[in-house]
C-alpha cells in the first residue's frame, strides 16, 4: 500500500492520537481513530519489543489511517534507553507505513542519513523538542525552530513543563510568533490541558491527546476530548 506525502492543510489545528499501550494499538481501528484524531502516534520506542516479535504486524490494521511514527529517544522522554542505530533502524522499517515521522532536533546531525532517505521517498518528518522541567526561552525556542527549518522539517514541535499561567501565555505568544515554519507547542504538568487548547486557538498545527487508557505526557487530554474541545474553538487571529 502506497502512502502519499502528507501535507499540512494550511495552519488549521490537527489532532494527534498517541498510543502508548499495547491494548490500544491492538484494538484501534481506522474507524475508531477517525472518531477521535487526524493522525495517529505510534511511538516506536515504547513498542520496540512487539516489533522486534512481530514486525510491522502490530500496526497494519491501522491502515490507511495517516500513522506518525516515533522513535523518542530517553533524554527527551522515552522510558527506554535505546541506542541510535536502534531507533533508526526502527524508524527506518516504519518508513514504507508512514504520513510523518518524528525526528529530535537534538538527533537531526546524527540522523542525517535517515532524513535524507525520508526525504528521497517524497514524504515529510517533524522536528520536536522536549523539556520536561521548564519551558525554555523564546530565544532558546526560536533558535530550534531555526535548526529545524534549515534541516527542511515540515514542522517544529516543541512540547514543555509548564510551572504558571505566565509560562503558558508565553507559549502561546511563540505559538503566534512568525518562525518562517509551521509549530506545534503544547505544555506539560497540570497546566497542559488549557496550554494545549489556547496553544491550539493560537495555531498550533499539531495537538496530541492520547488514544486507549494511558497518556504518553503529563498532563495529556485524551484525544477524544482535545478533538472536541479544539472544534469549539474560535481561531485567534
Amino acid at each position: 500500500m502506497s502512502i502519499a506525502e502528507f501535507i499540512f492543510p494550511g495552519y488549521s489545528p490537527l489532532v494527534v492520537g498517541s498510543i502508548g499501550d499495547a491494548v490500544a494499538l491492538s484494538e484501534s481501528t481506522p474507524e475508531s481513530l477517525s472518531r477521535q484524531c487526524d493522525l495517529v502516534e505510534i511511538r516506536l520506542d515504547i513498542f520496540h519489543s512487539e516489533f522486534l516479535e512481530k514486525g510491522n504486524a502490530i500496526w497494519r490494521h491501522l491502515l490507511p489511517f495517516p500513522i506518525l511514527f516515533t522513535a523518542r529517544c530517553h533524554a527527551e522522554g522515552s522510558p527506554f534507553s535505546l541506542d541510535l542505530a536502534t531507533r533508526m533502524s526502527l524508524l527506518r522499517a516504519a518508513l514504507p507505513d508512514a504520513c510523518l515521522v518524528d525526528i529530535e532536533v537534538i538527533s537531526i546531525p546524527s540522523m542525517a542519513e535517515l532524513i535524507s532517505e525520508i526525504t528521497a521517498t517524497g514524504k515529510s518528518w517533524i522536528a520536536s523538542y522536549h523539556d520536561y522541567e521548564q519551558l525554555p526561552s523564546t530565544d532558546d525556542l526560536a533558535t530550534r525552530a531555526k535548526i529545524a527549518k534549515e534541516a527542511g522539517a515540515a514542522a517544529f514541535k516543541a512540547a514543555a513543563y509548564l510551572h504558571s499561567p505566565d509560562d503558558s501565555a508565553a507559549l502561546a505568544r511563540f505559538q503566534m510568533s512568525d518562525q518562517g515554519i509551521p509549530l506545534s507547542t503544547m505544555g506539560m504538568g497540570k497546566l497542559a490541558p488549557v496550554s494545549r487548547l489556547l496553544c491550539a486557538q493560537s495555531g498550533s498545527v499539531l495537538n496530541y491527546g492520547f488514544v486507549g487508557e494511558n497518556a504518553t505526557a503529563p498532563g495529556q487530554w485524551s484525544a477524544k476530548q482535545l478533538q472536541e474541545c479544539i472544534r469549539s474553538l474560535t481561531p485567534l487571529p
